[in-house]
């Protein structure tokens, strides 16, 4: 007969098992550096677990991202109220309108504009990767063929974005290093600054392609091919549709904002 527990090895018991769980949750957080050194084994890793494994990437991720807009903040402040954010045809601009954008970028300066905004903007950006990219690769996987889970997938996609991480604390370092924005991130420099039209979505396309957006792609790969259980070119090829309609999504944010000021690339970095 199975032996039942004496009231002292409850509690016994009970401790194991939240040190036990306590040990699974660093177990995790270790994972972090591992990618940067080993990812495909990291990602086998992160693979087999069928519950969710992505808090760690995401926090860290939310961490750099609040880092990078408090860094950003004084020196947006400050280009405002010297005028660095003037246009060049200011001055044959009518004296109401001038003073209507003068008092709009003096409103520009506030808490919210400065912090608020801008933080709920970058995590709302790579939320929405997250949860778009993830939706994307399980439907493109489960119609090649692969019986994986969307929780496997979204645990991938987390991990994966781990470089997007790393991207906003070069951010972070640039600015303060130069005490100047980054006003054109990725390739956006080859499209004119000015651009309208189509050409306002291929800058917002240009500008998340860069080495992180690269590495993000090769750690996608690397554990979506063993993931998914099936053939490595039906894998390739599933998940390039779904980076090329990501990519094409991405761009959409500086469309819009051109439609709305009219004016040129906005500058909005969400991937």
């Amino acid at each position: 007969m199975k032996r039942e527990p004496k009231a002292e090895e409850l509690p016994e018991r009970t401790g194991n098992k939240r040190m036990r769980q306590r040990e699974k949750r660093d177990h995790h957080w270790r994972w972090v550096p591992r990618m940067f050194v080993k990812p495909r084994s990291t990602l086998a890793r992160v693979n087999k677990q069928e519950t969710a494994v992505w808090l760690a990437p995401m926090l860290i991720l939310a961490i750099m991202v609040l880092l990078a807009v408090v860094v950003a903040a004084p020196i947006k402040r400050v280009n405002i109220q010297t005028g660095a954010t003037i246009p060049e045809d200011f001055q044959w601009w009518s004296q109401e309108r001038q003073q209507q954008y003068l008092q709009a970028q003096q409103n520009l300066t506030s808490p919210t504009f400065m912090y608020l905004f801008p933080l709920i903007s970058g995590l709302a950006g790579y939320l929405l990767f997250w949860v778009i990219c993830s939706s994307l690769l399980y439907l493109s996987l489960t119609l090649a063929g692969s019986r994986t889970t969307n929780q496997r997938v979204s645990n991938l996609i987390a991990w994966a974005m781990l470089p997007f991480a790393l991207r906003e604390l070069v951010k972070v370092i640039v600015i303060i290093s130069s005490k100047r924005l980054i006003d054109e991130p990725g390739l956006s420099y080859l499209v004119a600054s000015d651009a309208t039209g189509i050409m306002t979505w291929v800058k917002g396309i240009l500008g998340q392609v860069d080495f992180y957006s690269l590495l993000f792609v090769v750690f996608l790969f690397l554990g979506a091919i063993p993931l998914s259980g099936l053939r490595a070119s039906k894998v390739v090829l599933a998940t390039t549709i779904v980076l090329l309609l990501v990519l094409a999504l991405v761009g959409i944010p500086s469309l819009i904002s051109n439609a709305l000021s009219g004016l040129g690339g906005s500058g909005y970095y969400f991937f």
